[in-house]
C-alpha cells in the first residue's frame, strides 16, 4: 500500500510537472547541487522553480503597485524555496530509482529519511509559509488586475496552484517515502 501511495505521488507530480515545462528547457538549467549522499532536487522541481523566479522577476520589473506586491511576494519565495531545495525536495529524486526497483546507497536512504524528518518536524512551519505567501498573492493578482497587467495576474494564481500542489502531493510524498525508507531499513536489519 505504502509503495503505491508512492508511486501513484511520483506519476501525479510528473505529470503535473512535465507540463508545466513546455515553456522553458530542463537542459538549460543547472542541475541541483547534490547533497553529500549524492541526492538532487528531481529536474522537473528545480525548472518549475527556476520558471516561477523568472516570472516574478518580470512582475518586479513591471513597476507600479505590482511591482511593489511581486516585491513582497519575492521577499518570502526565495527563503521559503531554499528551505524546499534543502530538505522538502531531494528525497523525491528517490521516487524514479524505487519506482525502477534499482537498490539506493545506504548513504542515500539515511539522508532522505533525515530530510523527511525534519520536514515532517517543520511541516507547519511550511503550510504557514504558504497561507503567508498565498496571502501576498492575492494582493499581487489583485494590483495586476487594476493595473492591467493579466500576465502576471495569472502568474499570481499559478504560484498559488503551485503551493497547493506541493501540500497536496510533494510535501506528502516527501513524508511517506521517509516512512517508507524506515520500513525498508527495519526489514533489512531484521533479516
Amino acid at each position: 500500500m505504502t509503495a503505491a501511495l508512492l508511486l501513484w505521488a511520483a506519476g501525479c507530480a510528473s505529470t503535473r510537472e512535465a507540463g508545466r515545462q513546455e515553456h522553458d528547457h530542463p537542459a538549460s538549467h543547472p542541475p541541483s547541487p547534490p547533497t553529500h549522499s549524492g541526492l538532487v532536487v528531481p529536474q522537473a522541481i528545480k525548472v518549475e522553480h527556476t520558471h516561477l523566479h523568472h516570472q516574478l522577476e518580470a512582475a518586479i520589473a513591471s513597476g507600479g503597485k505590482t511591482g511593489l506586491r511581486a516585491n513582497e511576494v519575492a521577499a518570502i519565495l526565495h527563503r521559503h524555496f531554499e528551505a524546499e531545495e534543502a530538505y522538502a525536495m531531494p528525497p523525491l529524486g528517490l521516487l524514479e530509482p524505487l519506482a525502477r526497483n534499482e537498490p539506493l546507497e545506504d548513504a542515500q536512504v539515511a539522508e532522505a529519511i533525515r530530510m523527511a524528518d525534519h520536514l515532517r518536524r517543520g511541516y507547519n512551519n511550511m503550510l504557514g509559509e504558504h497561507e503567508v505567501l498565498t496571502d501576498a498573492l492575492h494582493k499581487l493578482a489583485s494590483a495586476a488586475n487594476e493595473e492591467g497587467k493579466p500576465n502576471h495576474a495569472a502568474f499570481a494564481d499559478a504560484l498559488i496552484m503551485h503551493a497547493q500542489h506541493e501540500e497536496q502531493v510533494l510535501y506528502p510524498a516527501t513524508l511517506v517515502l521517509g516512512e517508507y525508507l524506515k520500513l525498508q531499513q527495519a526489514a533489512r536489519r531484521s533479516k
